[in-house]
């Protein structure tokens, strides 16, 4: 017999059922343990058993959002990278920050970013996790997405952050070397992910593959072949963030030539990709993931979801890295989609542009399943999928009048407006505040932990790790 339901009721449902996207007026939900047992008007609760009854007049009910790539390590350092280039990122973050950060600092910012995006609405996240400086931060990464009960992939990145920070040189002798991190990668995998299938478990396994830029053809083989033999649900890398100023083949083109490609494989950003490339994630029913914060910054070129969209391929949004901007995942479909809509009709007059805002609201939750193979257990409110939810309460200044739900939703509500949040069928935001969360105790540990990396990252010496990365993307731009 079912232990537990949730009866929502009255709801405006935004379903996002592949075949219509259909808005459900006055609609009533019934969950039943973890998964939707019916949509619909007036639904009878059950009678035995125990029911959690929710009013959700004037409220909107979307899937939760899937956020399909995210650097959880680095929410400590919120705000720091704000008018920084990938330049800047790649010398000050990834080698000096990344290179400081102890196995307590990766549990508190892996779980203290989860529940931001669980208050944000994002119930499902790919979690790019490169900071595996040692055993002990893995254990510490995947302990802190597990104990924040959000869904999602976490993905051991194979990347080696040097031993001395801004000393790209100390890399040559660390103990933790690339083989250390394949064997170590196996035994995570055996130890937190007994059950790899997002159907029984909230946590899945996956591989970030090394930076394809920096490897040849045969490192970037080599490294997807190992993720397949260590049991990787998803294998995720960067693509095309660098360019001379067009379209230039990279790891994409090399996966295909070496008959690679699959839909186990998630590529983000990838503003420069060839048309050939995105035939071949189309074709292999791989997915793309565009962070239109960080890619328009950084110039890492324009979001390429919406071109790649329009071929065919699977794409939806991530929030990169809480370094730069926060976890509203609103302001990133807006931001999506305004960037696209100004690329498109500058020169032109329409009475209405063609990308739509449900468009953009699909990205944000049926595409993140599907990109993150998933689509048939959550990304929609239909029977039989999981109950992954968020309830916008919608009757305050900012909102009223609902003339249109979805605009709603993508336009004028924000994270304020997220009165309940519900994953896997449990409510992990309620009354607009998360449910079982010592914020001051949390509080003071990101605080001194932010400040106690700041300081130790002020005393670094920049001049060599900028002089030697500015020879690697005059390179990779040159190539």
């Amino acid at each position: 017999m079912p232990d537990s339901y949730i009866h929502i009721k009255g709801a405006t449902v935004l379903s996002m059922e592949a075949s219509g996207r259909e808005v459900l007026d006055n609609c009533d939900v019934l969950i039943e343990d973890e998964w939707i047992k019916a949509v619909g008007p007036e639904i009878s609760p059950p009678t035995e058993g125990k029911v959690v009854t929710i009013n959700a007049e004037n409220c909107i009910i979307t899937p939760g959002f899937v956020d399909g790539h995210h650097h959880m390590w680095q929410h400590l350092l919120r705000g720091i990278t704000v008018d920084w280039s990938l330049f800047g990122y790649c010398c000050h973050l990834r080698t000096v920050y990344g290179s400081l950060y102890e196995p307590d600092d990766v549990y508190f910012a892996n779980y203290a970013a989860a529940l931001s995006l669980l208050n944000n609405g994002v119930t499902a996240v790919l979690d790019h996790s490169h900071i595996m400086n040692s055993p002990a931060h893995a254990d510490a990464a995947v302990r802190g997405l597990k104990d924040a009960a959000i869904r999602g992939t976490f993905c051991y990145g194979f990347y080696q952050n040097p031993t001395v920070p801004g000393d790209l040189a100390s890399m040559a002798t660390d103990p933790f070397d690339k083989a250390a991190r394949i064997k170590d990668a196996l035994r995570v995998r055996q130890e937190h992910f007994p059950n790899n299938d997002p159907k029984g478990s909230l946590l899945t396994f996956g591989i970030a593959l090394d930076e394809a830029p920096m490897q040849s053809r045969e490192q970037n083989i080599g490294g997807l072949e190992m993720a397949r033999k260590l049991g990787a649900r998803i294998s995720t890398v960067h693509t095309s963030v660098v360019s001379h100023g067009g379209p230039k083949a990279e790891v994409i083109e090399q996966f295909a030539d070496a008959n690679l490609m699959g839909p186990d494989l998630v590529f983000s950003h990838g503003g420069w990709m060839t048309d050939g490339e995105l035939a071949a994630v189309q074709s292999s029913g791989a997915g793309i993931v565009a962070t239109p914060d960080t890619e328009l910054q950084m110039g890492m070129g324009y979001p390429v979801v919406w071109k790649a969209s329009d071929v065919g391929c699977r794409t939806c949004l991530g929030l990169d890295i809480t370094s730069n901007q926060g976890n509203d995942f609103m302001a990133q479909m807006r931001l999506a989609l305004q960037t696209q809509r100004a690329r498109e009709y500058a020169h032109t007059v329409h009475r209405q542009v063609g990308r739509k805002t449900a468009d953009v609201l699909r990205m944000a939750t049926l595409g993140g399943a599907e990109v993150m193979q998933m689509e048939s257990l959550i990304g929609s409110i239909v029977p039989g999928k999981k109950a992954d939810l968020v309830i916008f309460r919608c009757d305050d200044i900012d909102t009223v009048p609902v003339t249109d739900a979805v605009a709603t939703v993508v336009f004028h509500a924000s994270s304020k407006n997220i009165d309940t949040v519900i994953v896997d069928g449990k409510i992990v935001k309620q009354d607009g505040h998360l449910v079982g969360v010592d914020w001051e105790s949390l509080r003071g540990e990101l605080i001194n932990r932010s400040q106690r990396l700041r300081d130790q990252a002020a005393k670094v010496d920049m001049q060599k790790p900028e002089s030697e990365f500015r020879s690697i993307f005059e390179r990779a731009m040159q190539e």
